[in-house]
């Protein structure tokens, strides 16, 4: 599996929690316990799928700078996060955001699977 499919699969997974999470919160049919486990569980999937996908902005070749890299945008999206949360209620914030990276992610899924029929050159222009 490589570091693309793993952003993209932990992110669907975990957007999915939090959505589920905010509609149980909203309903009040889910207890308390399982709105608990679907947040943290969401929140280590989303976690994962963030510092991927941060790696996987850089090139494999600087291995220090994938990892800088995965760790600082998680950081950033949990700062930004942290921002907006006191604006608004915070459930319907982590909601659409979880909503928004599962979207995102079946996007880079279907966009991801219908390049791999696609040859890509790994070589020069003029290399045939």
């Amino acid at each position: 599996m490589d570091l693309h499919t793993l952003a993209r699969g932990s992110g669907l997974v975990g957007g999915l929690c939090w959505l589920a999470r905010f509609v149980l919160d909203r309903n009040g049919s889910g207890a308390a316990g399982a709105v608990d486990a679907l947040h943290w569980a969401g929140l280590v999937l989303l976690a994962v799928a963030l510092v991927a996908a941060g790696a996987g902005l850089v090139s494999s070749s600087a291995t220090w700078l994938r990892a800088i890299v995965g760790v600082a945008l998680p950081l950033l999206v949990w700062s930004v996060l942290g921002v907006v949360h006191p604006a608004g209620d915070a459930e319907t914030i982590d909601g659409l955001f979880g909503l928004g990276m599962a979207v995102l992610s079946v996007a880079g899924l279907v966009r991801g699977r219908s390049r791999r029929g696609h040859r890509s050159r790994s070589v020069g222009a003029h290399a045939r």
